[in-house]
């Protein structure tokens, strides 16, 4: 399908009880209600990890470096509208679903006073000084802040917790490549890290946490390039007589590396004893680490290719960056004492820079929500992986990673190409009769659903003055039966499955509600990881009061007795469900990842190995496929005590045969 083609008419009638109960004291007119296209919601590109995307609405945006840098003094939040940037001509809709805190719960529902939509804008904070006309300079003491939007706080909240149970969500990339000796020196890499720091400002951010409902994202400005380098060197190792897999070992299964003070962390390391400054040719391994809600692994890969890039002998390497720099410094002339622009470099939260038009209001966000809710009750899934009798409360991750020779590759995409499939659609299809043939399917008239990311990157408005390292995903999900007919070959059902998965993201990139369902999902996931967190936070709460008191610890002579905890919820988006709706696993595509690392230029340098994932929670499985260094990669991150002895193992093994089977017969 042609991305120009006109966008078809959906004719969505609401029946005006529906419309009534969701818009509240809004009139209704008639019985009932048609709504047409709505303005801004343009086709997708058909697939999930094209490079181009629907054109964005036209939006008048004036530069951030031209906006008025406002100040709020001595506050922790912005006491008045005038402190935040508000864009006229930066219309996202966003404000008509995002309803604001409630304060308290009925019983019966979620209920209470609306706050309003809450403002995910930049603002930038100094010390407090006499009220007087705002004058900052660069040896001001400066910091900006804003609040995690709603995807960025669900993986945030998911992220807090104790001990080797904390950091859940973390990433993680390894590439393993071998470069010139020289050019991979302690100071070199501290210049590149200063560099990329310096581009991608949310690597250098901190995480200031004042309730659920008050998390932001903290940012000083560096105030000389002496500054810029302390605080990369802060966030960076380099290590010798290192074993990778050991050190990624420790980074999934032990203490927390990641912190609200330290949201990234590059480490090099080699497994020779120290960063000789020579021509000869030397093992390194890559590392860099970043919380989930600081961005996705197409912010991942980005970076790394950048960082590849100006480790490179030749081209845009680092000498010539800072060579660059220096003389625009220089014709620049001497500092001009102005304050920093801090953030100009610094992305707003995903769902205020989805391109939806300005005319996408009440009641088009009114049928989004009803479209949302019917959307969600038709996911139906009762297959899980059997765990084990008794429930384990540690978890210990493992990663099984195979990948497949160039020549393999090549068969794998021409089988793919001839049967009208994909990679990532024969992946689906893989995972379907591999587990349906490891023979732990439980009932089977129920399907097998998975989960997997949707990269919105697309579909987000053109802004030259924002950074793109930032979270920027969505999800979907797939449905496939878990019985294999006797009525046709093993290969049939497989390539019959292979093009129902791809029928079913067709469907879903294609549909003209996708960036509202995008929307309103952030806001569900955000709603249920407040639940959740307040949860554990009682929990907690709990456990250290008992602590004290075993221990006989009194306040004022009272004994030490856990808070009771005030309720901070959100309006629920979708009705309680009376189906099954579990997923199997998750399945994260990666696509080809060779277009996205320039290899051929790259000199003196090679990259060989890569390897991604994330420290995972309790009985969390997660299959990654990717194409690099012209192999196909298969990567599945699993607690091996969070399921029955074996199963996850005879998954993989079938998994495996069936590439062989399907893909290299």
């Amino acid at each position: 399908m042609s991305t120009d083609s006109p966008l078809p008419a959906p004719a969505i009638v609401l029946a005006a009880s529906t419309l009534q109960e969701t818009l509240g004291n809004f009139q209704i007119p008639s019985n009932s209600t048609s709504l047409d296209p709505i303005k801004g919601l343009a086709p997708s590109t058909g697939a999930s990890d094209d490079s181009k995307g629907p054109s964005a609405v036209p939006v008048a945006h004036p530069p951030r470096s031209t906006r008025p840098a406002w100040l709020t003094l001595g506050s922790a939040e912005p006491t008045s509208t005038a402190t935040t940037f508000n864009d006229e001509g930066r219309p996202s809709g966003f404000e008509y679903i995002d309803r604001g805190t409630e304060d308290r719960f009925d019983g019966r529902g979620f209920g209470g006073r609306i706050t309003g939509a809450r403002s995910f804008e930049w603002n930038l904070h100094g010390s407090a000084s006499p009220a007087t006309p705002l004058s900052l300079t660069k040896s001001s003491h400066q910091t900006w802040k804003r609040k995690l939007g709603p995807t960025e706080l669900s993986y945030y909240l998911g992220s807090r917790g104790e001990g080797h149970s904390s950091g859940v969500n973390d990433m993680y990339l390894h590439i393993g490549f071998k470069a010139k000796s020289s050019l991979v020196s302690p100071d070199r890499v501290l210049s590149i890290w200063t560099e990329l720091v310096t581009r991608h400002g949310l690597l250098g951010c901190t995480v200031e946490y004042a309730g659920f409902d008050s998390v932001y994202f903290v940012y000083h400005p560096p105030k000389s390039e002496g500054a810029k380098r302390r605080s990369a060197s802060e966030l960076m190792e380099m290590r010798t007589d290192t074993n990778a897999k050991e050190l990624l070992d420790n980074y999934l299964n032990g203490p927390r590396t990641l912190s609200d003070s330290q949201l990234s962390r590059l480490i090099i390391s080699t497994p020779a004893s120290s960063f000789t400054d020579s021509s000869d040719d030397q093992e390194f391994d890559f590392f860099l680490f970043t919380t989930h809600f600081l961005g996705d692994g197409m912010a991942l890969h980005t970076s790394a290719n950048e960082f590849f890039t100006l480790l490179s002998g030749d081209g845009d390497n680092i000498e010539k960056v800072l060579s660059e720099s220096q003389s625009a410094q220089s014709d620049s002339g001497s500092d001009d004492g102005m304050v920093d622009d801090g953030a100009g470099r610094l992305a707003l939260p995903v769902e205020l820079r989805i391109a939806q038009g300005d005319r996408y209001r009440r009641l088009a966000w009114a049928a989004a929500r009803v479209d949302f809710e019917r959307n969600e009750a038709k996911l139906i899934g009762g297959q899980t992986f059997p765990r084990p009798a008794c429930k384990s409360f540690d978890r210990h991750t493992l990663v099984p990673t195979i990948s497949y020779s160039s020549s393999d590759t090549k068969t794998i995409l021409g089988t793919c190409k001839k049967n009208a499939s994909t990679i990532s659609h024969a992946v689906f299809a893989l995972v379907n009769v591999a587990f349906i043939r490891s023979g732990v399917a439980t009932n089977k008239e129920l399907p097998m659903m998975v989960y997997s990311a949707l990269n919105v990157r697309p579909w987000l408005k053109k802004d030259a003055c924002e950074d793109w390292f930032h979270i920027a995903i969505g999800y979907y999900n797939i449905i496939l039966p878990s019985f294999l007919p006797s009525t046709a070959t093993p290969a049939q059902t497989f390539w019959q499955r292979a093009l129902a998965t791809r029928q079913q993201t067709f469907k879903v990139v294609k549909s003209s509600l996708l960036l509202s369902r995008t929307k309103i999902m952030a806001l569900e996931r955000e709603r249920r990881s407040v639940g959740f967190e307040m949860e554990d936070e009682r929990r907690r709460l709990e456990k250290q009061a008992k602590g004290a008191a075993g221990l006989g610890i009194m306040v004022g002579g009272v004994p030490l007795v856990a808070p009771e905890m005030k309720a901070v919820v959100r309006k629920p988006v979708v009705a309680e469900k009376k189906v099954p709706s579990t997923a199997l696993m998750g399945l994260s595509m990666l696509g080809n990842l060779d277009a996205m690392y320039a290899h051929k230029s790259y000199t003196n340098l090679s990259l060989h190995t890569l390897t991604t994932g994330s420290r995972q929670r309790q009985a969390a499985i997660l299959l990654f496929a990717y194409t690099f260094a012209g192999k196909f990669w298969l990567s599945l991150g699993y607690d091996s005590l969070g399921f029955k002895e074996g199963v996850v193992e005879g998954f993989w093994d079938e998994l495996q045969k069936g590439v062989g089977e399907f893909l290299l017969s």
